[in-house]
């Protein structure tokens, strides 16, 4: 009776891709509780962003969005591929939790350069995702060239980051460029293996939307938090306004205009997608710092230069983003949608270019005809298509 149970509690991971590949499946409650600490990552590299918004403190942003997204995405491609919803997993899975919200904890000291507790949090994270992976090699043999690769080439990434702590200044940030650099690789290097162990096709994508609103959410908050601290006035209402236009039209373009599945796609647009998603992350991230000091600049009537860049930065890193993940289900270069995301993209650069003098109400207002413009237009061409 005590063996009947405690199989009912361990159960060894399976290939759930192989067994279930045509199954609708959908986001676990693990998985949505999972996604919350993410939150709170997503805010305090906002908050590090707004403390330094300088071409070194977006350097700096950009350079913590990278192992913060990477961590949710190792944890998500795990769970995709091998969730067995027994205690083990759902052990290691909430341990994998606490420890991100630990990193979550240590963006901001790691920001102005005080890396250690950042490293040890990020390895710790790691550290759950490899014992994952390693339990997974023991009970799975046709899964084991991926695993074999990822054990390998995310445990040599841990070491690096380890190691990296023994080097001060520009010496400990170059390790962390080549740490990521195999940690990110990795699976850009293990095509074939992933062949033989796909991920879902209808899960992934939901997974990867549900972080962009986690992401778009941050926007939102900062549309709220720049009117709660600011004297309030027309002009701050109306760039709020505006500022909510932006995060609006996005999602609307995300969503509604972007496609999102994986079906018949290559190994290789499959993963022009995923990783899409990172600039696209760091793009509404900024995003949301960018309305926020637009809002706090119109009790001066202008938004300056570093206001300006991040706002105007923003949109046009989402907009090359989007492009990337749109060239990923793209039939041909030649797509109008695709040459229409890069035209905004560089829209957005040009009024960071010469707006200068500009206030923050003819800024994001600029911002917002392009994108509101852009909705409209895909409207129409989808309208054409579709005969309506």
């Amino acid at each position: 009776m005590i063996e009947v149970e405690a199989r009912r509690w361990v159960r060894p991971p399976q290939l759930r891709t192989l067994e279930a590949a045509d199954e609708d499946r959908r986001a676990t409650w693990l998985e949505l509780f999972f996604d919350l600490v993410y939150v709170v990552a997503i805010a305090q590299l906002s908050t590090a962003l707004s403390r330094d918004v300088t071409v070194h403190g977006f350097l700096v942003f950009c350079a913590l969005v990278v192992p913060v997204w990477w961590s949710w995405v190792g944890f998500t491609f795990y769970a995709d591929r091998f969730d067995t919803d027994d205690v083990v997993h759902r052990g290691l899975m909430l341990a994998g939790m606490f420890a991100v919200g630990g990193l979550a904890s240590t963006v901001i000291d790691a920001a102005v350069g005080e890396t250690t507790s950042f490293v040890i949090a990020y390895v710790a994270v790691r550290a759950i995702l490899i014992a994952l992976y390693l339990r997974a090699w023991r009970q799975l043999p046709p899964a084991r060239p991926l695993l074999t690769a990822y054990i390998a080439g995310f445990s040599t990434a841990s070491v690096l980051w380890l190691g990296s702590l023994a080097f001060p200044g520009p010496g400990r940030y170059a390790i962390w460029a080549l740490a990521l650099a195999i940690d990110l690789g990795t699976p850009l290097a293990s095509r074939r293996a992933i062949e033989r162990v796909p991920v879902h096709t209808s899960h992934i994508p939901e997974r990867i939307g549900l972080f962009t609103i986690i992401v778009l959410g941050e926007t939102v908050l900062a549309v709220v938090v720049g009117t709660e601290t600011v004297s309030w006035s027309v002009e701050a209402g109306v760039v709020a306004g505006l500022g909510f236009t932006l995060g609006a039209t996005l999602w609307w373009i995300y969503f509604d205009y972007v496609d999102a599945s994986f079906a018949g796609r290559s190994i290789w647009a499959r993963q022009l997608y995923l990783y899409g998603h990172l600039p696209l992350v760091a793009g509404l991230t900024a995003l949301g710092v960018g309305v926020k000091l637009a809002i706090k600049a119109t009790a001066a009537g202008e938004l300056g230069d570093p206001g300006r860049w991040v706002l105007c930065g923003a949109v046009a890193l989402a907009f090359a983003a989007l492009t990337a993940i749109h060239l990923s289900a793209s039939q041909s270069p030649r797509d109008f949608e695709l040459w229409l995301r890069v035209g905004t993209a560089v829209a957005a650069l040009l009024v960071a270019v010469a707006g200068g003098g500009l206030g923050p109400v003819a800024v994001v207002g600029v911002l917002a005809v392009v994108l509101v413009l852009q909705v409209a237009v895909e409207i129409v061409a989808r309208g054409r298509v579709a005969g309506l």
